[in-house]
């Protein structure tokens, strides 16, 4: 069975679920996705295809969604029109890592670029994942090429707008991260590139200064318990190598020198993080590659976060080998209310545009 939490409010009190009062203040919609890896073929309708086709299949029903209603869940929103979304997220994997003849980064750059700057009409916010960043800096197998950073700078020049953009040359990943934060009606999207790490989190301080009133919604790639070989290697000259496998994408030293112990120590520094950061009110991933709602209560106990996760379409856990099971995330937030509702979007159970709703939950922010 998939890894599906289903909390179509049966009673069970997971992150704080609660059904949406009748009287709705404004509504704020957006769609949520990540892991499209351009480079990778997989069977889809009935034949093998390339990511790009499977993407504009599934950016078709983000069109679709604007006549669409949402289900009778109690959820934000429920039994009216989607509409269209304020703003889409996609967090990374933009393009897959250029393993066992793989197409370059350059060309899944280009191919993304192609088919959604021409199918999105709201403004669209990305992130960089670990295929992403593996491009750019190198990787413990062998790559070919064996560095190719289009896609990590073509994320960076579009969220950070430097005032001189980089190339796949110049990028360099020890100081151009992605990090930024926009506030609308009232609530703060924030965005940290592949995890909070420690750049992340001094960056977040910075960034939000005194406020500790504005609820925050944050996105990134890993989920809370990132994967150890993603942490800077504890061993030797920290090197990415074929021997320790550590791939530092993230910026802090990994606290266990082997990849196949668990980064307990690591995780508990997020942990703090979240605990002293009240304001932080759900986290949404990719990666992992399935839908599934959860609550992380950190390594400690100490915290109660709603964490989103989202399927991949090409890479799902479940979907790569049901195409039925594809699905995004849709949200819809009565930022009035201080209500959220995130719902699976099932976008191909008849091997066409269509849509299926799948699981839902609401949380109070």
């Amino acid at each position: 069975m998939r890894k599906l939490i289903l909390l179509l409010f049966t009673g069970i009190l997971l992150f704080s679920c609660t059904a949406a009062g009748a009287d709705e203040g404004r509504i704020l919609r957006f769609i949520y996705c990540s892991d499209v890896h351009y480079g990778l073929e997989r069977e889809f309708r009935g034949k093998e295809v390339g990511s790009d086709e499977v993407s504009r299949a599934m950016l078709a029903t983000f069109k679709l969604l604007s006549e669409t209603r949402l289900p009778e869940d109690s959820g934000v929103g429920a039994g009216i029109k989607f509409g269209s979304p304020d703003f889409v997220v996609c967090t990374g994997d933009i393009a897959n890592r250029m393993e066992e003849g793989v197409q370059s980064a350059t060309t899944s750059w280009s191919q993304f670029c192609s088919d959604w700057d021409s199918s999105i009409g709201s403004p669209l916010y990305l992130v960089p994942g670990n295929h992403d960043i593996s491009n750019a800096i190198g990787y413990s197998k062998v790559l070919s090429p064996e560095k190719d950073a289009s896609s990590a700078a073509g994320i960076f020049n579009r969220m950070m707008r430097p005032a001189m953009e980089r190339t796949a040359e110049t990028f360099n990943y020890q100081t151009d991260k992605v990090h930024y934060s926009f506030v609308k009606d009232g609530v703060r999207f924030v965005f940290m590139g592949m995890w909070p790490d420690a750049y992340m989190r001094q960056w977040f301080d910075q960034e939000i200064g005194t406020d500790t009133i504005t609820p925050v919604i944050l996105f990134t790639h890993d989920p809370p318990i990132a994967d150890t070989k993603h942490f800077t290697n504890p061993n030797g000259k920290h090197t990415i190598n074929s021997v320790d496998n550590f791939q530092n994408l993230l910026a802090d030293i990994c606290l266990v020198t082997d990849v196949k112990k668990k980064a307990t120590k690591n995780w508990e520094k997020l942990e703090q993080f979240i605990h002293s950061h009240s304001m932080i009110k759900a986290y949404f991933h990719g990666d992992k590659n399935y839908n599934e709602f959860y609550t992380w209560n950190g390594v400690n106990g100490t915290i109660d976060l709603p964490v989103f996760r989202v399927d991949s379409p090409m890479k799902g856990e479940y979907s790569s080998s049901d195409e039925r099971l594809l699905s995004f995330i849709v949200v819809t937030m009565d930022v009035d209310q201080h209500l959220l509702t995130v719902r699976e979007c099932l976008w191909n159970t008849e091997n066409k545009t269509s849509i299926q709703w799948g699981s839902s939950c609401t949380i109070t922010f």
